[in-house]
């Protein structure tokens, strides 16, 4: 049974009309930083009506900053076979469907693999072309035929990840993204009719007629209580991912199965057998990144931090690199990846010296090989204010204490903040009171023993000076 269909026909048709797909069956919540790239295929005219939840019907994933891999199915009505327009389709970006956070994008084009057989789900893939770039979103990059086999060979471990039903029977819809850990089953499974043991469950395997392992792959779960973990409806076209980190891949995307959480696996289109077509709608990186990211760079106490704003070449990044250089030619470097919570990638060059000028560039880059160098820019690490120690304390009844600091040195940026800080030794919050004129006069210290000092802060950072005791007479 496909699990998923043209404007989700299929959904209606089961009855499931009355709230959209949400989650893998026996999976877990995915935390809100991880799968970035997965995205939620909506019917453009139900949104407007019900809202993304109602809306949602497919799944997919970023793999390039204009283009989403799905399921072909989702996209090509079962009994004519005719291909959606892209007006009737959006991509939502974000993991729970019914925040107002939801990021919405329309379609501007839609590509169906040539060699699709409805009748078979062979070569089940199609590429959605987006209007506008998504730029600040981590991509995956699809599986090509030249990297490791380990990905898909029988035992790896994968995950699949969607808003598809979590029930084997009824409708359970929450709107959060959902992830399946499953396994890889060996081909004989999927093709060759060979059952397979998985933590002590049998699985049974598909016929030839039904299950084309050159093209497909089928996997499954199995929780510690026993429980099958399955796509499910409306999982259809979501991501099955491999690796970790910079060596995270798309291998397949949810096709079909047998029902949901059976005893038997779920099927996959493989996609590493679908490189020619996906490299052809340009939703494949055939080249390194071919323009430099841009750098913004803040000075810091023996550090400089620098954020990193991909370009939008259609190339995706796996990691980020900053060099700081001194006159002399010393480097010091850092290094970073692609947030998985949308906001701008960064990292800390530390180990500089205070009041150097440096001149810090750098790259981005995924596994094909790097971008240019951005531009230099200029930047002098500074220190953080030397704070003025409390010289003279006059504590009185009620509660009040009069302090005398000694100069605070700015070391080169403005003081914003000069504070007395007492923190009581017994535990408990604190009290302070502004520094004016060299003086502070503190409200609020009960009796009882306090660990004063003194904190400034500037641009840089906050530096505090040695505590001093004070008897509070509250």
């Amino acid at each position: 049974m496909l699990r998923g269909t043209l404007i989700a026909a299929i959904a209606l048709a089961l009855g499931l009309s009355a709230a959209p797909a949400g989650a893998v069956v026996n999976g877990d919540e995915a935390a809100s930083s991880d799968y970035p790239f997965a995205v939620a295929i909506l019917d453009a005219q139900r949104i407007l009506a019900e809202g993304a939840y109602q809306a949602q019907f497919c799944g997919g994933a970023l793999t390039t900053s204009r283009t989403v891999v799905t399921a072909a199915h989702c996209v090509v009505d079962q009994k004519s076979g005719s291909l959606a327009d892209p007006d009737e389709l959006v991509v939502a970006i974000g993991h729970a469907l019914k925040s107002p956070d939801l990021r919405i994008v329309r379609v501007s084009a839609v590509a169906v693999h040539p060699s699709y057989r409805k009748d078979t789900a062979e070569n089940d893939v199609a590429v959605l072309t987006l209007e506008e770039a998504v730029t600040d979103v981590p991509l995956i990059t699809p599986m090509r035929p030249t990297d490791l086999r380990s990905y898909v060979e029988q035992g790896s471990r994968v995950r699949v990840v969607g808003w598809g039903n979590q029930a084997t029977s009824g409708n359970s819809f929450p709107d959060h993204l959902r992830v399946g850990r499953i396994v890889i089953f060996p081909d004989s499974a999927c093709g060759s009719n060979v059952p397979y043991v998985l933590k002590g469950i049998e699985f049974d395997g598909f016929d030839a007629d039904e299950a084309n392992p050159e093209v497909l792959v089928c996997a499954a779960g199995v929780t510690g209580a026993g429980k099958v973990i399955d796509a499910c409806q409306g999982d259809s076209g979501s991501p099955l991912v491999g690796g970790d980190g910079a060596a995270e891949r798309l291998v397949g995307v949810v096709s079909w199965g047998e029902d949901c959480a059976t005893r038997h696996p779920g099927v996959y289109t493989r996609l590493s057998a679908m490189a020619d077509f996906l490299v052809s709608q340009n939703a494949i990186a055939t080249l390194a990144p071919t323009v430099a990211p841009t750098l913004t760079v803040e000075e810091a106490n023996e550090a400089l931090r620098v954020t990193f704003t991909p370009a939008a070449d259609g190339s995706s990044t796996s990691a980020f690199a900053a060099t700081a250089v001194d006159a002399s030619g010393m480097t010091q470097s850092c290094f970073t990846r692609p947030r998985r919570d949308r906001l701008p990638a960064m990292c800390t060059i530390t180990g500089l010296v205070n009041g150097t000028a440096y001149s810090v560039s750098g790259i981005a880059a995924n596994v094909l090989g790097d971008s240019p160098a951005a531009a230099p820019i200029g930047a002098t690490p500074k220190p953080v204010p030397s704070a003025g120690a409390i010289t003279r304390v006059r504590a009185f009844a009620g509660g009040f204490a009069a302090f005398s600091v000694a100069p605070t040195v700015p070391n080169g940026s403005p003081i914003t903040s000069l504070r007395v800080v007492c923190l009581p030794l017994r535990g408990g919050p604190g009290v302070s009171a502004r520094v004016v004129d060299g003086r502070a006069l503190l409200d609020g210290l009960d009796e009882g023993r306090y660990r004063c000092s003194t904190a400034a802060r500037n641009a840089i950072g906050t530096a505090t000076s040695n505590p001093r005791l004070v008897i509070g007479r509250g």
